[in-house]
């Protein structure tokens, strides 16, 4: 019984030199491309093992393509075809396969070009997000455009040459073999493909953590290869599937129970996960509003560079300097919906608006306290409130209504906006503006989460928006780079559109009876290269501000030098608007917070301390620098044990969060 193996092996060979000579020159590439030269510089002595980690990722892949598209082919089929039939096979199989997984690495590229890190979870976002607005962001930057050419040409001339190397050796391969010799060599070589798509022959196989290699976060992060990037982000993404959700949590994480998990967060009778509020007659008696605003893209690295000839931040800058304003702060998540989740539900799975506990009432809302209170709970979104199915989604979790994007056009009889992702944000706040004297004259209080779009690539604008002048040399571009100008001036619209609403605000009946707070959801990704190990500060970094009436104000002692993140400001909130009211206490409120017991985290591993940024995943300690603090000095040290310590807590923590909404699904949803 024959078999096609021999007379096809040149193509297999061909086949494999063109990829992994291309996944290895596109791996040195993105690190020369994207890194920071002096990380680079510091990391050669790691430059070694990191090819050598790197191309064992390519074999691994090779070999498991291979296993797939050939060698298990001519075992079951090869000799139920002519030879001419199966050859057509192999070289149609090999050209697709080449053009898939060029596709995949270039859109790796694209990831790393725009979030400074390879393809992660967030890539699902293309399908769960607006898909027409994100392919609209995708082709509105020029540089996106330009990749899509560069694939197009590799892609071409990749295919050329495998044509014509084996249009070249197809006569020279030697084919007299008898089928017998054919048999064992395919016998043997489906051995050694085995181990090699294996990885290791050590007990377990090559998988994502072998990919640290050095000190250098994004060293590291450039390890794997695009295809394998793009197999963990579906593997992280599957922690939203109901398998998760019928988990037993403490068992699979080896938690003893409930109590040992709760001790390991940090917790105790001083401290109980579930606080209560002090009672306080002043807000018993008259009560207050609660605005919650969350900012699309506001970065404290664009915020930083305010002056008066850069007025980033324009009418915000005067409540800027007479609030309490803060922009040593880490956004806990590093995408819109991610961060409203992890804000609103403290959740650490997402999207959770998206999964099998889409209909699940969560007990973790911090709309659940305002609501118990008697507030009226209001979801107010410039986007569509179709959107991550938010409109359904958010009134299971303790809010009344969802306002989005066409009930906002619609009450104001505007024409839709060409900006895909929302409604122009002065509308929004005109909006608000309505929802709070509607509330004051029912006698009714009103909480409403806040979220603001315009600042979202590609940037579209009112035509009645008139630019100021900004001094585009403050973040290292030069004045004439239109990309960089137009991502600034949507900066400059949502945080004038914010300082307008509090300029109203304080001239208003709602002086003395609104508390607000506004913070980014995000840093904006796509504005600078932040993948520097100095940069790890500003690659999460945004601003809080709150306004807090003279007579409601705890945070007068607060230092604007405070460290902290998301986490903190439901906490905070809480404290400043209810009385004696229960919340679950996964963050600190600013006025309890010391030197000693401040820190912020993102969710990627970097946590923020009073002294500089921790790398949890490689415990390295990045002291601030010495010339300019939102710098971190690039050389690591050792991380303290006190650090240690509340780096382990915050795991555990998160691992709490998880085991509540698990348990809300279960009883919920009891099988």
């Amino acid at each position: 019984m024959k078999i096609k193996f021999i007379e096809n092996l040149h193509e297999v060979l061909i086949f494999s030199f063109l990829l992994l000579s291309t996944l290895m020159i596109v791996r040195v590439s993105n690190v020369l491309v994207f890194g920071d030269w002096q990380d680079v510089w510091q990391s050669l002595n790691f430059w070694g093992d990191f090819l050598f980690r790197g191309f064992r990722f390519d074999i691994k892949l090779l070999s498991s393509v291979l296993i797939l598209v050939f060698w298990l082919p001519v075992f079951f089929v090869s000799w139920f075809i002519s030879e001419r039939w199966f050859q057509m096979y192999t070289r149609y199989a090999l050209r697709l396969f080449l053009l898939l997984l060029l596709f995949i690495v270039f859109v790796d590229i694209g990831y790393i070009f725009y979030f400074q890190r390879p393809i992660d979870v967030l890539i699902f976002g293309i399908i769960d997000d607006d898909t027409s607005a994100v392919f609209s962001t995708i082709f509105d930057d020029f540089d996106i455009v330009l990749l899509f050419a560069l694939f197009l040409a590799v892609t071409t001339t990749v295919l050329w040459l495998f044509s014509r190397l084996v249009e070249h050796h197809e006569h020279n391969i030697g084919r007299k073999c008898g089928v017998r010799t054919q048999w064992v060599i395919w016998f043997l070589s489906f051995l050694v493909l085995f181990v090699l798509a294996r990885g290791s022959l050590d007990s377990f196989p090559l998988q994502r953590k072998h990919a640290s290699v050095s000190d250098n976060t994004f060293l590291n992060s450039m390890v794997m290869n695009g295809v394998f990037n793009l197999y963990y982000a579906y593997h992280d993404k599957e922690v939203n599937n109901e398998d998760v959700f019928r988990d037993d949590v403490l068992k699979k994480n080896g938690v003893k129970d409930l109590e040992q998990l709760i001790h390991a967060a940090g917790y105790g009778k001083k401290n109980p996960v579930v606080r209560t509020t002090a009672g306080n007659r002043t807000i018993d008696q008259s009560g207050v509003h609660v605005v919650f605003v969350l900012m699309e893209g506001w970065s404290s690295q664009i915020a930083l560079a305010q002056s008066e000839d850069n007025n980033v931040l324009g009418e915000f800058a005067v409540h800027a300097n007479e609030g309490h304003y803060y922009t040593n702060f880490f956004a806990n998540k590093y995408a819109t919906n991610p961060s409203i989740e992890a804000l609103l539900l403290n959740s650490p799975i997402t999207p959770l608006s998206q999964s099998v506990a889409n209909e699940t009432s969560f007990s973790l809302s911090n709309a659940l306290p305002f609501r118990k209170k008697g507030y009226q709970t209001l979801f107010l979104s410039g986007g569509y409130s179709s959107w991550r199915n938010h409109n359904s989604f958010w009134l299971k979790q303790g809010f009344d209504r969802y306002i989005g994007r066409s009930q906002i056009e619609s009450y104001f009889d505007v024409d839709a906006s060409d900006n895909p992702w929302g409604v122009y944000d002065e509308y929004v706040f005109r909006y608000l503006e309505k929802s709070l004297l509607d509330a004051e004259k029912n006698n009714t209080r009103l909480f409403s989460f806040v979220l603001t779009t315009n600042n979202h690539p590609p940037v579209r604008l009112p035509a009645t928006y008139v630019a100021p002048e900004l001094d585009l040399s403050l973040y290292g571009f030069k004045d004439d780079d239109q990309d960089k100008y137009s991502m600034l001036t949507g900066f400059h619209y949502q945080t004038d559109q914010l300082g307008r609403f509090i300029s109203w605000l304080k001239n208003s009946k709602f002086k003395d009876r609104v508390i607000l707070v506004a913070t980014g959801d995000h840093p904006m990704r796509a504005f600078m290269d932040n993948s520097a190990n100095a940069d790890k500060f500003l690659r999460y970094a945004v601003p809080v501000y709150f306004y807090v009436p003279e007579r409601l104000d705890r945070l007068k002692s607060v230092s604007s030098d405070i460290v902290g993140s998301h986490s903190d400001i439901f906490p905070t909130l809480f404290e400043l608007t209810l009385s004696d009211a229960p919340y679950y206490s996964f963050g600190l409120p600013l006025m309890e917070k010391t030197e000693k017991n401040a820190y912020g985290w993102a969710e990627h591993g970097e946590f923020l301390f009073y002294d500089g940024v921790v790398d949890s995943h490689n415990l390295r300690f990045y002291p601030w620098g010495k010339s300019n603090k939102p710098l971190l000095d690039p050389g690591p040290k050792a991380v303290s044990t006190e650090k240690i310590k509340i780096i382990k807590q915050e795991t555990m923590r998160r691992l709490l969060k998880k085991y509540f909404l698990v348990r809300d699904f279960q009883d919920k949803n009891p099988r």
